[in-house]
């Protein structure tokens, strides 16, 4: 199929396909001491965020992973902590959470087979990645699920100069015809995987963002860093932080270094057939997104977007033309 390109090259990209970036993703983390599996985890992961049209989200974040503390101090295999026959919580072992949280949806899979309803948290656990990603897997099996993730500080609640909220993201997801519903979004006015990508090539933002290290408002990302980003959505999306935060306790963020503004997962997951038949629910929520799409629309409006849908679409045209790489991260990547 000859499709028109959905990214166009440039002199600082690099068209790699699929393959070829896998590749390159598991070398350089190999080299970074992970196993060829836990690699092939990660990369897998990363290229496939790519292909949904985050680049901050993809290759990038190796070279985010190779200076973090995390990785110099040792891992232990995930284990459960505690366990009922409907909720378990997970110890991460000090793993990157493209690796301990594909082994907490095994066990949210495992729950909602046997008992409907699955209540499961990660704790000690670092990075979690694009959360679509996991939800994905759990609505393919035919189940609803709601994701929490708490994480270190990077958000500054209004009127404060130091950062102590996550990015925090909210996620949920639901069997579908086709492909699931997803929506996930993170509760930051930008994402901590942005400031990184752009800091590492000296960008800013378009507008301001946050406040830098003495708590002044600015767009620069290496500013960021050190300093914070407001909430999106003023109040309304400080106090959803807030709440997301609180919700990684249950998931014994805590622990890890002590702080109560920590990483944690926590998925709350069902089988639909506890309230109606799967089947008609999907074919519910289907003629529910139609009448959304099939509103009348604003003049110059193409179409009205569903969440998710779009993503879905270009994963599959990326995968047929490649994706674009930042060419200094090509080539940091290849020097590992």
């Amino acid at each position: 199929m000859n499709d028109t390109l959905l990214d166009q090259d440039t002199a600082d990209t690099v068209r790699l396909s699929v393959d070829e970036a896998r590749a390159l993703g598991e070398a350089a983390l190999r080299k970074l001491g992970y196993t060829p599996e836990e690699a092939a985890m990660v990369a897998t992961h990363l290229v496939d965020a790519t292909t949904w049209g985050y680049e901050f989200a993809g290759l990038p974040r190796i070279l985010v992973i190779a200076d973090r503390p995390e990785l110099k101090k040792p891992r232990q295999p995930v284990s459960i902590v505690k366990e009922t026959p409907v909720s378990a919580l997970l110890d991460g072992g000090n793993h990157v959470g493209y690796v301990s949280i594909p082994k907490a949806v095994d066990v949210v899979l495992d729950k909602v087979r046997q008992s409907g309803v699955a209540v499961v948290g990660l704790r000690n656990s670092w990075f979690a990645g694009r959360n679509a990603y996991y939800l994905e897997r759990i609505a393919r099996a035919g189940h609803a699920v709601v994701y929490f993730g708490s994480s270190t500080p990077t958000v500054v609640p209004p009127g404060a100069a130091r950062k102590i909220l996550g990015t925090n993201p909210l996620a949920i997801a639901l069997p579908g015809k086709d492909n699931p519903f997803i929506f996930d979004m993170g509760t930051g006015s930008v994402m901590t995987g942005e400031i990184m990508l752009k800091a590492f090539l000296g960008e800013s933002f378009e507008e301001i963002v946050g406040i830098d290290g003495k708590g002044v408002p600015t767009r620069v990302a290496s500013e960021l860093k050190e300093g914070g980003v407001f909430p999106f959505g003023g109040h309304k999306g400080y106090g959803i932080s807030v709440a997301i935060q609180a919700m990684g306790l249950l998931a014994g963020s805590r622990f890890r270094n002590g702080e109560v503004s920590d990483f944690g997962s926590l998925f709350l997951a069902f089988d639909p057939e506890l309230l109606m038949p799967r089947e008609r629910f999907t074919d519910e929520l289907e003629e529910l997104l139609g009448k959304i799409r099939n509103l009348p629309r604003q003049p110059g409006v193409p179409e009205i977007r569903i969440p998710s849908e779009r993503g879905f679409r270009e994963r599959e045209i990326r995968r047929r033309q490649g994706i674009l790489v930042n060419r200094h991260v090509v080539e940091r990547l290849r020097s590992m």
